[in-house]
């Protein structure tokens, strides 16, 4: 229930982003692509999938985020996050240890295609234990990309996973 009770809280979005909280919904209930133009409150929305999915219980990548990271950190800070429910940046500073030890771990964590594609294909992570993948800037994603590539791998090795 203390999952269930986070979902609800995220739902109860502030009315004056009604259309954020529609669109969220919408995307909790089925997979699918939400474009925005600039200045809408994407990270705010963002955001909230990244609380929901820093619970530890689940293993989540966001993709595309390089260059943001301490930004939607700084949001989920602000708006209460605690510092255990952060997403963790996944840099080539760890080394394929760590970041197993991490993924271990569960949580939500912000990679970039590049390092979670040879994690996949050296076994670091195992694309049938990923529950999901937000994938930020989708815009960019084409069917030759490293991100299609990666969500074809999970999506073929957990069909239940969301992205």
């Amino acid at each position: 229930t203390e999952g269930r009770n986070s979902e609800l809280r995220l739902r109860n979005m502030d009315e004056r982003s009604g259309y954020l909280a529609k669109a969220f919904s919408e995307l909790l209930q089925e997979d699918g692509l939400l474009v925005l133009g600039r200045g809408l409150g994407l990270s705010k929305l963002l955001c909230k999938f990244l609380r929901l999915y820093g619970d530890r219980k689940r293993l989540v990548f966001c993709l595309n985020a390089s260059g943001e990271e301490r930004m939607l950190r700084d949001e989920l800070v602000s708006e209460g996050c605690p510092s255990e429910a952060l997403p963790v940046a996944v840099t080539n500073h760890l080394g394929a240890k760590e970041r197993a030890a991490l993924y271990a771990q569960g949580g939500c964590f912000l990679a970039t295609s590049r390092i979670l594609v040879v994690d996949l294909l050296n076994g670091t992570v195992k694309a049938d234990q990923i529950h999901g993948l937000v994938v930020h800037h989708a815009h960019r994603v084409t069917d030759s990309s490293t991100e299609a590539f990666i969500i074809r791998l999970c999506s073929q090795a957990n069909p239940g996973g969301f992205v």
